[in-house]
């Protein structure tokens, strides 16, 4: 179940990041919005990484 909603939840993510490109393009960079969700977008990026390195180091032996 837990890798269903990984799956769920990158692909919501992917959908906002796909939408804000074109947005991005529209209102410019500097835009309140934007910038918002460039903000939103990074760090949900820097905790799935941490994620993703908490999962690789779970499944390695501790005393290899």
């Amino acid at each position: 179940m837990l890798r269903v909603m990984t799956i769920v939840n990158l692909s919501l993510w992917s959908v906002l990041f796909v939408a804000w490109i074109p947005y991005t393009v529209a209102m410019g960079p500097a835009d309140p919005v934007s910038a918002e969700v460039r903000t939103i977008l990074v760090a949900t990026m820097l905790l799935m990484g941490l994620l993703a390195l908490v999962r690789m180091r779970r499944r390695r032996p501790v005393l290899g």
